[in-house]
């Protein structure tokens, strides 16, 4: 039984074409069962990510897009697990395991083995969990996919709520696939305190800043993808 479990394991591996570069396992999982697909044809590949998980291993606090778990579409109910980061930087010789944070918002892409195409599922029906990370398990009974061609050009900032805030503030970014989103994050003194990347962003994408580090005040957050730059001034209140 072990033996045909292992063998099924490796199978995956050496076939995951496209969202392969998962991190090591945590021991931390999220079942995310998807009981049907429109769409899809055999051999695409499903993604699972976290869009500012934990990417960093060495306590720097690092958070970027993150793909968290993968499947290969076999015409069948398909099961994917996401791999959970671990934080163990209160300890001496703490470390960090890369992996999606709780709270943050489950996203999907696919990958068209046939045409060579990654796109992202904007609308999932989630039937059964909240959509983000830290369930217990996950159920989309029909993952409905269609390749998009509204892609805008360039990014606009809907909106960042709530702000003030308290500790967490979501930044809701509609923006241009095909270009890295750079997000940089300075006090009131115009130091920089925090950077993020995102190398394949998504539209209608909201991002988690978690800010419970930082001291009470005024922060600005530039946001810059292509040729558009946009700041925005957010304050945070303890």
């Amino acid at each position: 039984m072990y033996y045909l479990l292992y063998i099924i394991f490796f199978n995956f591996i050496v076939s995951q074409v496209h969202f392969s570069d998962l991190p090591d396992s945590t021991g931390v999982y999220q079942p995310v069962i998807i009981e049907q697909c429109f769409g899809l044809d055999i051999g695409d590949e499903i993604g699972l990510f976290d869009i500012s998980g934990l990417s960093s291993n060495d306590c720097t606090n690092q958070y970027s897009e993150i793909l968290v778990g993968a499947g290969i579409y076999n015409g069948e109910q398909l099961t994917i697990s996401g791999f959970g980061s671990l934080d163990y930087c209160d300890f001496s010789d703490g470390y960090q395991l890369p992996g999606w944070i709780g709270g943050h918002q489950i996203v999907i892409k696919i990958w068209d083995s046939s045409q060579d195409i990654e796109y992202i599922i904007p609308d999932v029906n989630f039937s059964l969990g909240s959509g983000n990370w830290g369930d217990i398990y996950t159920v989309i009974d029909t993952l409905v996919v269609n390749q998009l061609s509204n892609i805008p050009d360039n990014f606009s900032i809907y909106e960042i709520y709530p702000n003030p805030f308290n500790s967490i503030a979501i930044f809701n970014i509609n923006h241009n696939i095909n270009s890295p989103l750079y997000i940089s994050i300075f006090d009131i003194s115009g130091r920089l305190i925090e950077k993020i990347t995102f190398y394949n962003p998504i539209y209608n994408q909201k991002i988690m800043w978690d800010a419970s580090n930082y001291n009470s005040g005024t922060y600005i957050v530039n946001f810059e993808s292509s040729n558009t730059f946009i700041s925005k001034k957010i304050s945070l209140i303890k």
